[in-house]
């Protein structure tokens, strides 16, 4: 298992505590309405995991890497450009 997947399961770990610690509040609280604090607790706990995982897996291996220049100060430009200047947007 490489070093990346191991920082995921160690939050994905961490979220599930997060999650029995908030569900261990909600069921000391005695209240009519408990069985929504369950769901709010279980839905809060499962959306919020959902997002780390996925901003956490895609700076695993990113789709997009810099274009890194062969020579200092020749910018981002290409040399069949025309002379365009592609840094402005309009």
């Amino acid at each position: 298992m490489t070093p990346q997947w191991r920082g995921l399961i160690n939050g994905t770990v961490v979220y599930i505590a997060l999650g029995v610690v908030a569900m261990f509040f909600v069921v000391c609280v005695s209240r009519p309405a408990k069985p929504l604090f369950i769901t709010s607790v279980v839905l809060t706990t499962v959306c919020t995991w959902m997002l780390w995982a996925c901003c956490y897996m895609s700076q695993m291996y990113p789709i997009l890497y810099p274009i890194m220049s062969s020579a200092p100060g020749e910018g981002h430009g290409h040399a069949d450009a025309g002379g365009a200047d592609h840094r402005r947007m309009f």
